[in-house]
């Protein structure tokens, strides 16, 4: 195993040169980009996919042992407790890029079973670059970062997202979460990209975020950067299964229980 600086580094070059992919795609007119539908309002573009073999080739090069979990090429359900994993997500925000919205980041973790090792979060239009090395501080832009103070949830600005499924039950899980929330805080927003709201708490923009069905990719880079900031992470019952349980609650950790309070009593009759 080589040291972790040597991962990190090796990773960081990666996303900066598949974020040169990126912003030439970004500034293309839309019928240049590429776009096609994996689902049900469900987009990938070439800028996806190019994005994800540049990392992928640049990783695989330098650490051929390592074994990859990725949106586009390479998933799978399962992820080796024994080898280092490199989990990608190309482009976090994928409808916001198709929309020329300039908000999407490249997301890249490093894990060990389900222990992850680095994060690495970059948006290449605000040049955002946030990142963590388990036990060494959370950092944007080289700058340490820590979450926000507010302890109470009535001045608290929350975030969420919604999955691409859309089906009657979950709609009406989701909107009794959104109104429950709505009561409780100063303010809700929805940004579209999981990667940066898990950012954003970490660096005190936001006090929480939850969400359900993501996966691996949209979170597991994210949650390394905020616990390093400070927040806390569960699933929504409270539990340590978020990166591949399907549901996430992340914090400041001031309003946590709270917020975990707001989810599990959302739904009761």
């Amino acid at each position: 195993m080589h040291n972790i600086s040597e991962y990190f580094n090796i990773a960081r070059k990666s996303v900066l040169e598949s974020s040169k992919i990126l912003k030439k795609y970004f500034f293309l007119p839309p019928w240049q980009v590429g776009t096609d539908y994996k689902g049900d309002r469900n987009p990938v573009t070439i800028a996806d996919k190019k994005s994800e073999n540049t990392i992928i080739r640049i990783l695989r090069k330098n650490f051929p042992e390592t074994e990859f979990l990725c949106e586009e090429s390479c998933h799978s359900d399962m992820v080796s407790g024994r080898k280092l994993v490199w989990i990608i997500d190309p482009l976090d925000g994928t409808v916001n890029f198709v929309h020329k919205l300039p908000l999407f980041a490249i997301s890249l973790a490093l894990c060990k079973g389900k222990d992850v090792l680095l994060g690495i979060v970059y948006n290449p239009i605000s040049k955002e670059f946030f990142h963590a090395i388990k036990g060494r501080g959370s950092y944007l832009n080289g700058k340490k970062i820590k979450v926000s103070g507010i302890k109470n949830i009535k001045y608290s600005l929350v975030v969420t997202g919604f999955p691409y499924s859309r089906g009657a039950s979950a709609q009406k899980r989701l909107i009794n979460n959104f109104d429950k929330f709505y009561s409780y805080t100063e303010g809700i927003r929805r940004l579209g990209s999981a990667a940066s709201d898990l950012c954003y708490v970490a660096c005190g923009r936001f006090e929480g975020f939850w969400e359900e069905k993501l996966n691996p990719w949209d979170v597991a880079a994210g949650s390394v950067i905020l616990k390093e900031a400070g927040g806390k992470i569960s699933d929504f019952a409270g539990g340590s299964n978020y990166i591949f349980g399907r549901s996430i609650i992340a914090s400041n950790s001031k309003i946590h229980k709270k917020m975990l309070e707001i989810i599990n009593n959302a739904n009761k009759r």
